[in-house]
């Protein structure tokens, strides 16, 4: 079957955002790992064409009241250094956006305060603290949170698979963090696991909201996003929306479940087709069964039509926390239930598919408490004996 063709507007051009190479609709990133932007021929830009730019330089000097320390990524509006507040003596992550693309684009620094301005309306422990909006120097800049950790996709690559339960409570707060989004009024447009920082402690932070589009905002000239990650109403030119976002919190969910994605066309096209037209692989966890709750969940944020979808990520929460509460591990539960309770001194073994807690009470006293899964009921048995059988 012959791939349906790409709608002429707004799909007529492709550049991508990551580092504004110009590519045909045939093919994806080479550069940078696939980002692209549809929009007007006109907006294309080949940075290998580009003049220096100035934030090259920047490593080693002070801007503002920022010590520019090292660089950390580049973006497509700019590049992030980490850097030392003078003042307040902390570290940060300081977005400096390209000189030379103001020139280009008059647009870009409206773009970029704007970007500024709405992440700067996201306080939340699973979003990516922006601080300031500044310029100095002929420098326009973001002081944002630094976050000493990696990325959720440096996780997934090269870690060891998160369990089904572990999986699931990094969605859930991924969700909290883009509900809070939402909320606000603000579609993050490139929501993956690049744009997803863990802590030292885990905790993930939805960060990068380069892409990020006021929901009151009807301009749609520009489509933006990762392809593996863009819903397929997207691909159909269609605007940016909380449903799109879910999409692709659905492609997190099933990345970090499997391992993989759900679609791996090589070509834009060939990725375009599948995402509209086919299902993807089922999920399947490299280690452990996914139950049937986890499955459905990841089915009904994957699905094709936007109306079918949870309409925000405040809709998905409920769902998450339901799951989670039905697939945790048995002795995950037993050991947050007997933390804080210090006049029982609790060991807990598994034996086989029971639990055996040996609690030892104040007055001496020991007493065995069997603890069992009954997977027909989803319930879980406690009981003890009083004393042996005679």
């Amino acid at each position: 079957m012959a791939s349906p063709p790409l709608p002429d507007s707004p799909l007529d051009a492709v550049y991508c955002v990551g580092c504004n190479l110009k590519l045909t609709l045939a093919s994806l990133c080479p550069r940078c790992g696939g980002t692209v932007m549809f929009g007007s021929s006109s907006d294309a830009v080949d940075l290998e064409d580009d003049i220096p730019d100035e934030t090259e330089a920047l490593v080693g000097t002070v801007l503002d009241r920022y010590h520019i320390e090292l660089l950390l990524g580049t973006g497509g509006m700019g590049r992030v250094f980490l850097a030392r507040h003078r003042d307040l003596l902390r570290r940060c992550a300081l977005k400096i956006l390209r000189p030379n693309l103001t020139r280009r684009d008059s647009d870009y620094i409206g773009r970029f305060v704007a970007e500024g301005r709405a992440a700067a309306a996201l306080v939340h422990p699973n979003v990516v603290t922006t601080h300031a909006v500044g310029n100095a120097d002929g420098f326009h800049f973001l002081e944002m949170e630094f976050v000493a950790g990696r990325s959720l996709q440096h996780h997934v690559a090269n870690g060891p698979p998160p369990s089904v339960s572990e999986a699931t409570e990094l969605i859930l707060e991924i969700t909290r963090g883009l509900a809070a989004a939402h909320r606000a009024g603000i579609v993050h447009r490139d929501l993956k696991p690049d744009n997803v920082m863990l802590t030292e402690r885990g905790v993930p932070k939805i960060s990068d909201f380069g892409l990020a589009k006021l929901i009151r905002d009807q301009d749609e000239a520009r489509l933006c996003g990762t392809p593996h990650y863009m819903a397929p109403e997207l691909f159909l030119g269609q605007g940016a929306h909380t449903g799109s976002d879910v999409y692709a919190l659905g492609v997190c969910y099933y990345q970090v479940l499997c391992g993989r994605l759900p679609f791996t066309g090589t070509d834009l096209r060939n990725l375009h087709h599948e995402i509209v037209t086919s299902d993807p692989a089922p999920v399947a966890h490299p280690s452990e069964r996914v139950p049937l709750e986890v499955v459905s969940i990841v089915q009904h944020l994957l699905h094709k039509s936007p109306e079918h979808r949870p309409a925000d990520a405040d809709a998905v929460i409920p769902l998450l926390e339901t799951v989670l509460g039905a697939i945790r591990n048995v002795g995950t539960l037993l050991d947050e239930a007997m933390t804080d309770d210090s006049s029982l001194a609790v060991e807990a073994v598994e034996d086989d598919s029971r639990w055996v807690l040996q609690a030892s009470q104040p007055n001496g006293r020991r007493q065995r408490v069997f603890v069992e899964l009954s997977d027909p009921d989803s319930l879980v048995l406690i009981y003890s004996t009083c004393c042996e059988a005679v």
